[in-house]
């Protein structure tokens, strides 16, 4: 009887731990008045895109786990791998097709709760033509 119901138990913290994983809050931030770009998994991590010091730096932060890299190195390191003799390397036909329709599958998915977006042409008379816009009932929803 005991085993059953050290079990039961079991099965429901790890259907309350996926439950806490699936349900937890997904944020995604950019702001270019500081270019930065943010990907928040709430209370799990984040991965940050930032402009910082003439360079492009990469963020990540996975509960305890912190590390930060800069991006040009990271894209443009030399990766020279050495192919066996005899090795044949094999193209995938559709892997990418397939690859992009999951994707757009899962942007389908998301809901975007708050937007707010402020345009400047760079010209102040062509910005006071455009300010009437903010009342307009299409574009202030």
């Amino acid at each position: 009887m005991d085993y059953f119901l050290m079990l039961w138990i079991i099965l429901l913290l790890i259907i309350l731990f996926l439950a806490w994983i699936l349900l937890s809050t997904l944020e995604f931030k950019i702001d270019t008045r500081v270019p930065v770009m943010m990907i928040q998994w709430r209370s799990i991590g984040k991965a940050t895109l930032l402009f910082e010091d003439e360079e492009w730096w990469l963020q990540i932060r996975v509960l305890f786990f912190y590390k930060k890299w800069n991006l040009m190195q990271m894209i443009f390191a030399d990766k020279k791998k050495k192919r066996k003799v005899g090795q044949i390397r094999r193209e995938k036909s559709n892997g990418k097709h397939k690859f992009i329709l999951k994707f757009f599958k899962m942007i389908k998915t998301f809901q975007i709760v708050k937007w707010e977006m402020a345009i400047s042409t760079g010209d102040n008379a062509v910005n006071a033509r455009l300010y009437w816009l903010n009342f307009f009932l299409l574009t202030s929803r």
